[in-house]
């Protein structure tokens, strides 16, 4: 095995481990998955979202407050497409979470995950701010 195949294993492995904690919604565990300066980068975000979110402790805090809105959440891996060349993934996926209080949500999304040392450094999410603005509605208030 190659270093890029084996460094490909291991990144599918992180992103297979990302969705499978955030269904857990085990988000201390799921923390360990970013670089220190990990980033989210959400290129069309709903109102009162920000386009995003930088370094893991900022990431962390907002994914415990964003999670705490859900009863449950699940994922289904619909396309896996790691880049040839580097380490890059892209996937493709819906959501389906039932927020507090018994809203739901679903969505469509693709997402690029960049990689830093087997850690996740840069997540750019793709997804219809529309369908999300349920989920930022429900976030408490500052």
């Amino acid at each position: 095995m190659t270093n890029l195949n084996a460094e490909q294993t291991r990144n599918l492995e992180t992103v297979r481990n990302f969705f499978d904690l955030m269904h857990r919604k085990d988000i201390e565990t799921w923390g360990d998955l970013w670089a220190e300066d990990g980033r989210i980068l959400v290129f069309y975000p709903p109102a009162g979202f920000g386009s995003s979110i930088d370094g893991k402790a900022a990431i962390l805090a907002a994914f415990k407050g964003l999670f705490g809105n859900f009863e449950s959440f699940d994922s289904q891996l619909t396309g896996i497409y790691p880049a040839a060349d580097s380490g890059a993934i892209v996937v493709e996926y819906k959501n389906r979470a039932v927020l507090v209080g018994g809203t739901e949500y679903t969505n469509r999304n693709i997402a690029v995950f960049r990689f830093e040392n087997g850690l996740i450094s840069a997540y750019h999410d793709y997804f219809d701010p529309r369908r999300f603005q349920v989920v930022v509605d429900a976030l408490p208030k500052a």
